[in-house]
């Protein structure tokens, strides 16, 4: 219970401190980059689900929702997953970075974890349905193909999906990584895991899973690989403790893995690097230089904190925004060497 109560107090000040950053729109200039933020809603699972879009904008009159510039290329879509209890706006700093080399960026908004949604839809446990995140993720691609939407028929065949922390296992989920049933609480369970703070957000059960309840949640894994990815980028991503080592073996899409080698929430070796060795080909980079977890989220002045560790304020010395410069060239660097600037 106290765990409950104290990730709603996190996402309560989550709330509190990043509504007051949002930013209205501004008028748009034909040829300049900009963010729009779209709602859809899913009548499958009875929600609502956000989007905020990256784009090279066209001219303000051309009859759809948005207007893309002519120069866009129609086959570069990337869409990018937050953190738990976050939101598409702390993935500014990738979204237009993205943005600005042609790709059309699709940041998804994660109900009843981010706070754009409003205070009263958070509800933790839905950490523990994760299942639903990659779902929302392919509701929201299926939503780019809507008719007056764009002024370009956009193609969402050759997507590449990006993600940070749990995001970063969604990303590896909408390709095919699975999660296996006990393995978390036996992995945090020992004494060597006691820094790891995503063991600070297990659920607690009074009792095990069941056979049938196991069985259930397998088959809605299988239902989370997306054929539409191909290329993954994933971002000091968790829950390497609790993923099946067969399953990423099985991964077949070009994967990028980064994460900070030093950090303070995520060990490297057991999920970043775990993550990248049991995948086929899988690149793996590891940030130093006394980066931590949350440097991979937009700089920020709030003295919030997830599990003890401060998402604004990094380890002395450590300056976020080169860090985040350093994280592109990685970035972009896999994107010409895999051939998805050609898509």
């Amino acid at each position: 219970m106290k765990s409950i109560q104290f990730l709603l107090l996190a996402a309560v000040l989550i709330i509190s401190v990043f509504m007051s950053c949002a930013k209205g729109n501004e008028k748009i200039q034909a040829g300049a980059l900009h963010s729009s933020d779209l709602d859809f809603f899913n009548s499958n699972t009875n929600q609502p689900v956000k989007m905020k879009l990256w784009y090279l904008a066209g001219e303000q009159q051309c009859g759809s929702t948005i207007c893309l510039s002519q120069s866009q290329n129609k086959r570069k879509v990337a869409l990018i997953s937050h953190g738990a209890f976050g939101s598409p706006v702390e993935m500014n700093w990738l979204g237009y970075a993205l943005a600005s080399q042609g790709w059309l960026v699709v940041g998804v908004a994660h109900y009843g974890e981010s706070w754009v949604y409003g205070k009263e839809t958070i509800d933790p446990s839905v950490l523990t349905r994760f299942w639903q995140r990659p779902a929302e993720v392919s509701f929201a691609l299926e939503q780019l193909t809507n008719e007056g939407l764009f002024n370009l028929d956009i193609n969402t065949n050759n997507v590449l999906m990006l993600g940070h922390s749990a995001g970063g296992f969604t990303a590896l989920a909408l390709a095919g990584a699975k999660l296996e049933a006990g393995k978390s609480e036996h992995y945090c369970a020992l004494a060597s895991a006691k820094n790891d703070k995503s063991c600070g957000y297990n659920a607690k059960r009074n009792t095990p899973l069941s056979d049938e309840q196991i069985v259930k949640i397998s088959k809605q894994q299988v239902t989370m690989y997306d054929p539409r990815i191909k290329a993954i980028i994933s971002l000091d991503p968790a829950l390497g403790h609790a993923v099946n080592e067969s399953s990423l073996e099985e991964v077949k899409v070009p994967t990028l893995v980064v994460g900070s080698v030093e950090n303070d929430f995520l060990p490297f070796k057991q999920h970043a690097q775990y993550y990248a060795e049991h995948i086929k080909n899988a690149e793996l980079v590891g940030i130093k230089q006394g980066a931590g977890h949350f440097i991979y989220i937009n700089q920020c002045e709030h003295n919030f904190k997830a599990q003890g560790v401060l998402l604004c304020k990094d380890r002395d010395g450590v300056d976020r925004k080169a860090l985040q410069q350093q994280v592109l060239g990685h970035v972009f660097s896999f994107i010409n060497r895999r051939g998805l600037n050609q898509l």
